[in-house]
């Protein structure tokens, strides 16, 4: 399967992401949502490498609109101030993360919205934010199985990445257990009509339409 999608950089409008399986996530909401894709999948290889694009972008000033989706992990507001911090020669963005996410423009500069994972209000990750939307996981049976395990001293994982484990261990018991997750992602429907997926359908459409 070719990857040249997530890696539309050169797009005039682009959504930075934190690695590969963000972009089949987004990609997989917004086929659920029938939102199409009018904007370029930049996959940055992580958290830090996202802020160096979307720096690099900005010095380059040569993009349309500029969509950042970033990880909470264990503080949302840490995280906003880090986007603040990255972009405040260039942006006055609000003091407060808006809940609905941040879709921001001033003159003279790209369109830039900013989502914060699961909903720019909580701490955590994109697979919270996808969790709640794939209702046929039992995420309840998984989570117990995996504290069997830590009582058994099984498990070395960090806190923060429980639901990555949650999300791992399903499809670890699916057909084929070897396949690559992003392989997986998309044989589960995702229930858009969750709040927080409205929430984040709006923003895109803000965003990119």
């Amino acid at each position: 399967m070719s990857f040249d999608w997530i890696n539309e950089c050169k797009n005039k409008s682009v959504l930075l992401l934190e690695g590969t399986d963000d972009c089949y996530i987004i990609k997989k909401f917004c086929e659920d949502d029938n939102i199409a894709v009018n904007f370029g999948f930049c996959n940055c290889r992580g958290d830090s490498n996202l802020l160096k694009q979307l720096n690099a972008f900005l010095l380059a000033n040569d993009k349309d609109i500029i969509g950042v989706i970033l990880d909470a992990d264990n503080n949302v507001d840490a995280r906003y101030q880090e986007i603040k911090d990255k972009v405040k020669k260039f942006y006055t963005l609000p003091k407060d993360m808006p809940k609905g996410g941040l879709v921001h423009t001033e003159k003279g500069r790209p369109k830039l919205g900013v989502w914060i994972m699961p909903n720019n209000q909580d701490n955590g990750a994109l697979e919270e934010f996808y969790l709640t939307l794939a209702t046929d996981i039992d995420t309840d049976f998984i989570d117990n199985v995996i504290t069997q395990a830590e009582n058994k001293k099984l498990t070395s994982f960090k806190s923060q990445h429980r639901k990555k484990v949650i999300m791992h261990t399903y499809f670890s018991w699916q057909d084929s257990p070897g396949s690559p997750l992003h392989a997986s992602i998309n044989k589960i429907a995702l229930d858009n009509n969750q709040n927080i997926a409205k929430a984040f359908s709006a923003w895109l459409v803000q965003l990119f339409y």
